[in-house]
């Protein structure tokens, strides 16, 4: 009988390697295992809705491969702030790898995102209903004009070049009736509907040169219809992700050959096979009573070695990856 290399034929075998060697990125199911995952989804379906649930977090920055070699530090950062069992906030910063204090502008970024979204979050989420999409556009914007304004006066008060912290941003709202993002650069971000369907959340922005974006410090306040983007998702979702660039590789459809045409192209597509084996694990490991912090480590060390392309990636690498979890489970 062939080995089937997947969670749900050999559960225990699989926590064994997770716990003595991080997540392990594991391929294809079998026959079984397809039909007991739809199971699943239409089982995730059903009780969502009608049970009592809170959300559950796997979150780390790691340093690239061409950082630790020229010896710079991790500008990646990456938080949360959960505000209830159903609602709080998610936020990741990549800092301009060209800037001399962008670890630094990444940091203060996301301590000062996670501030000024709070309030917000709060008042609407005692709310039956998101806003429209005008509504959070214009409070988005605003939001992440404040922000950058404190950065430039952290700037100014720690005698620092404004510019030397550049750094992108990934805002996600979560609420029970659905999510709220906006982001300044690239990056990525997806969820998971109901229907256990992953969905792009968000269009990264490229700059007309190879590799290059915007930052929240760039002179884009004259032009935000082009250079800050909004989104609400009016339906529950069941997970949701937000990654810097140094993750979309292994995580995403990002650069595809068209065969008649021979060009390469970008279909923003999550990978299914791999945001699936997570959220698969990470209840279980909160059933096995995993601290955050343990949690954390685990994330960590999975998103440095975790597969080949995030082993050889030169860039810094985060995510987060957020799990809606039945509390009666």
């Amino acid at each position: 009988m062939p080995f089937c290399k997947n969670l749900i034929c050999h559960f225990c075998c699989y926590f064994i390697r997770l716990q003595n060697g991080g997540f392990v990125v594991l391929h294809r199911l079998c026959h079984f295992c397809r039909i007991f995952a739809k199971v699943c989804d239409l089982y995730h379906q059903q009780t969502y809705s009608t049970m009592p649930t809170h959300t559950l977090f796997a979150a780390a920055s790691v340093i690239g491969k061409a950082h630790r070699q020229y010896q710079l530090p991790c500008q990646d950062r990456c938080g949360y702030r959960t505000l209830s069992n159903d609602s709080g906030i998610a936020v990741v910063c990549d800092g301009a790898g060209s800037c001399a204090y962008a670890d630094l502008g990444a940091e203060q970024c996301l301590a000062l995102a996670l501030q000024h979204f709070d309030a917000y979050t709060r008042a609407t989420a005692t709310q039956n209903t998101l806003p429209s999409d005008a509504e959070w556009r214009k409070q988005a914007i605003d939001t992440l004009q404040h922000i950058r304004n404190d950065l430039e006066l952290f700037a100014q008060q720690s005698e620092l070049p404004f510019a030397d912290l550049a750094c992108t941003i990934i805002v996600v709202l979560y609420l029970p009736q659905g999510l709220l993002l906006a982001h300044i650069g690239d990056g990525r971000a997806a969820y998971r509907n109901e229907a256990g369907e992953w969905q792009a959340m968000m269009q990264p922005f490229h700059g007309e040169e190879a590799n290059s974006t915007v930052f929240i410090s760039s002179d884009i306040w004259h032009d935000t219809d082009t250079y800050i983007e909004t989104i609400v998702v009016r339906q529950p979702v069941s997970a949701f992700c937000l990654l810097s660039d140094g993750c979309e590789r292994a995580s995403f459809e990002v650069n595809l050959r068209d065969e008649q045409s021979g060009k390469y192209y970008d279909p923003n597509r999550p990978y299914k096979p791999f945001f699936e084996l997570y959220i698969a694990a990470l209840p279980e490991l909160h059933r096995n009573q995993t601290t955050s912090k343990n949690l954390a480590q685990l994330w960590a060390r999975f998103l440095e070695n975790g597969n080949e392309t995030l082993r050889t990636e030169p860039d810094d690498k985060t995510m987060i990856l957020a799990v809606k979890i039945i509390d009666s489970i």
